[in-house]
């Protein structure tokens, strides 16, 4: 039993620690199409399929932890960075299917002044990856202090 507890413990950390490498690849990849000598879409090119393999992870990783036999705390930092890397992914593509929709729906002219759908923008761009980071530095810090499983009882 302790030997399939074991096994859960890693596979979540494995998939942790790839979530935070595709986070650190594609908010670098956010702000790649700000300098002008990179390729261009070099940002579009990398977060498209980023998003998705991370929101698929995120999804991986609440399963495993949901699973798992971790502390409250350690639950609840790991579920926080897996649901944040999920949402990250879905506002992305909501941001662009609201606003396409609108322009379908009230014509072009609709967003006005405003010029794009704010609330998943926000979201994709500001809550999520700020989430992600309180969820992945709470988790780092847990895993150092090796407070993410409970103490073995003898």
């Amino acid at each position: 039993m302790e030997e399939a507890g074991n096994k859960k413990y890693i596979c979540s950390l494995v998939f942790f620690w790839i979530i935070v490498a595709l986070f650190i690849i594609t908010t670098a990849g956010m702000f790649l199409d700000a300098i002008p000598a990179v390729i261009p879409y070099m940002g579009f090119i990398i977060a498209v399929p980023f998003r998705i393999l991370l929101s698929i992870l995120g999804i991986v990783l609440i399963i495993l932890v949901a699973k798992s036999g971790f502390t409250k705390a350690a639950r609840a930092f790991f579920i926080l960075t897996g649901a944040a890397a999920i949402c990250m992914g879905l506002s992305a593509i909501l941001h662009n299917l609201v606003y396409a929709l609108f322009i379908k729906l009230f014509g072009q002219n609709f967003w006005g002044n405003m010029g794009d759908e704010p609330v998943f923008f926000i979201l994709a761009t500001i809550i999520c990856p700020i989430a992600i980071l309180v969820g992945i530095i709470g988790s780092i810090i847990l895993i150092a202090k090796r407070k993410v499983l409970p103490p073995v009882q003898q």
